[in-house]
């Protein structure tokens, strides 16, 4: 035997004597590193989004302890009577902050929110992984393109159904693709009253957010002012008006008439998967099923970008910590566990998008590609005054609804409203 050889085999048996006396391989020694570590606490904010608890311990806090014992997870529900000032000053602020991306302003307006560029690009996060027009829509929030969200799944959005109520009346389900207009006339032939029971045709959520849907622009970034008055806004308008003013569709209140007194034959809506899951393991689910969101006759099958992630607060003192979990949160595993939940991943990657749905045993048999048909659009520029747009466009659609304005006039009025309360801010 030369001498390089015998060297060589000496060098391993005492990389093997070393393992066998630690008793544990390289793997095991370095979840024992991470063991090590100072445990530290990193603090989740909750706010306008809905998390269970639940769904908060199976998708963050136990896959992250599992991966960084010496990290535990907590979610923090913002308190109704606090601001975020408030917050600051009693040092209770969180460390992240779990939102949707059409709240990114209400913290980078404050300096809440930690630039991740330099993160992403020191800890070489590839964003080629996401689909370009959600990383390009999180990036319009930023003034220079800066990036303040990790997304971590995009929010699932469709036409829920009610079969007993089709097969009632004899009307044959919606179909995947449909336009707003076939699954309007859907409604008008579903909208009646039955045996001293009224059944409403279709119910959708505020005005506001399904106006998103359309990717309508609130505002025009060359004026900075708001613009409302234009012949899309006001086809919305009158489409939204239309579906309200079907005789015997004015319903009760949209998820307690579909999901729990079962006389609305369709909603229109974001993630409604979790509470149809527990109502289907409670065995009280209405017999239900999804079609695709209802699709705009110029760009079928596209919806906005509406996606959930992580942001990084500017106070936390546990910048590096958390964002290595905001790193493992987009990895393949993560994201393989939030779409088995129901969550639609964020990366495309076709194995991770095949694991959808599998662990929510009511969407067994259930229309399933109809959350994953739809391709994510780039929305228009967003703008920090969009709560102000839209508060005007949600208090216009309410008096619109009552009929005793026209279109013309609520939008001329909306606008200058929102206007004057954009220029009220700035001062």
């Amino acid at each position: 035997m030369n001498r390089k050889k015998a060297l060589s085999l000496a060098l391993i048996g005492i990389v093997a004597m070393t393992t066998a006396c630690n008793g544990s391989s390289p793997s095991q020694q370095g979840a024992k590193e991470e063991e090590k570590k100072e445990p530290i606490k990193l603090t989740v904010l909750q706010y306008l989004l809905t998390v269970t608890d639940e769904d908060f311990n199976k998708l963050i806090a136990e896959p992250v302890k599992a991966k960084f014992p010496h990290i535990t997870m907590e979610l923090v529900r913002k308190p109704a009577n606090q601001s975020f000032e408030d917050m600051l000053t009693a040092g209770t602020f969180p460390d992240l902050m779990l939102q949707a991306n059409f709240d990114i302003y209400k913290y980078t307006t404050l300096g809440l929110a930690e630039d991740l560029t330099a993160l992403v690009k020191n800890n070489n996060i590839d964003l080629s992984q996401f689909d370009p027009n959600i990383i390009q829509t999180l990036k319009s929030y930023g003034p220079k393109s800066e990036l303040y969200m990790l997304p971590l799944y995009s929010n699932p959005a469709a036409l829920y159904y009610n079969k007993d109520i089709f097969d009632r009346f004899g009307v044959p389900y919606p179909k995947d693709g449909s336009t707003w207009d076939e699954v309007i006339s859907l409604a008008r032939q579903l909208s009646r009253t039955d045996g001293g029971q009224p059944y409403y045709g279709l119910d959708l959520i505020a005005a506001p957010r399904v106006s998103a849907s359309m990717m309508l622009p609130l505002w025009d970034p060359g004026t900075g002012k708001a613009v409302l008055t234009t012949d899309s806004w006001k086809a919305y308008f009158e489409m939204y008006k239309s579906i309200k003013d079907i005789p015997g569709n004015q319903t009760k209140g949209i998820f307690n008439d579909f999901e729990k007194n079962k006389n609305l034959a369709m909603m229109v809506a974001y993630n409604r998967l979790t509470q149809l899951e527990d109502l289907h393991k409670a065995g009280t689910a209405p017999n239900w099923d999804i079609v695709t969101f209802p699709s705009r006759k110029e760009a079928p099958l596209v919806k906005e970008t509406d996606v959930s992630g992580l942001l990084l607060s500017t106070n936390s003192k546990h910048k590096e910590e958390a964002f290595q979990v905001m790193k493992f949160l987009t990895e393949k595993e993560s994201q393989a566990r939030m779409a088995r939940r129901g969550l639609i991943p964020v990366i495309t990657d076709s194995e991770v998008t095949k694991e959808f749905g599998a662990d929510l045993s009511s969407l067994q048999g259930k229309n399933v590609q109809a959350l994953l048909k739809m391709k994510i659009g780039q929305n228009p520029p967003p703008t920090e005054h969009e709560e102000i747009i839209k508060d005007v466009i949600n208090k216009s659609m309410t008096e619109y609804l009552k009929g005793n304005v026209d279109v013309n006039s609520i939008l001329r009025r909306a606008e200058d409203e929102a206007n004057k309360k954009i220029a009220e801010s700035k001062r």
